[in-house]
């Protein structure tokens, strides 16, 4: 399990440091370190809770734990795309728009790539339902967030 963590730490920085590179917006999405901090520790919290939320569903309806790797590749695909869509469209209309819309691209990408990485071990309404619980839980902790920042 610990090299399983620090795994999962480096890749998070990996992703970090990759989608840093290839944003059209740098200066915008990046301007200080602080903020790619804040990014890194984001998609680490993302990662944790959807981790979390697919193994207890994947117990529960007795799947394949290896559905769990499918459930890590495709957040370090989804939540970079994620946040360029949101900061690129966030120029020209309000925020919780391309939240809104991002949001349940996501869900139909994340859903559509844990069914077809694992045809033989999941069936399309389960990864259905595990990509909604999966994005449900990571949205509103992260509304639970911003609420809580705002009242400190």
């Amino acid at each position: 399990m610990k090299k399983l963590t620090i795994f999962i730490l480096l890749l998070g920085c990996f992703v970090g440091i990759v989608y840093a590179d290839i944003s059209p917006f740098p200066m915008i999405l990046f301007a200080t370190f602080g903020f790619l901090l804040v990014l890194l520790l984001a998609f680490a919290i993302t990662l944790a809770v959807e981790l979390m939320t697919s193994f207890l569903y994947l117990h529960f309806r007795k799947l394949s734990n290896w559905i769990l790797l499918s459930v890590i590749l495709v957040n370090i695909i989804s939540v970079p795309l994620f946040w360029i869509f949101v900061a690129v469209a966030s120029f020209y209309v309000d925020y919780w728009i391309p939240v809104a819309v991002g949001e349940i691209m996501v869900f139909a990408f994340e859903a559509a790539v844990i069914f077809l990485l694992n045809r033989k071990r999941i069936k399309l309404d389960d990864a259905v339902v595990m990509s909604l619980i999966n994005n449900l839980a990571t949205f509103l902790l992260g509304v639970a967030l911003l609420l809580l920042r705002g009242f400190l």
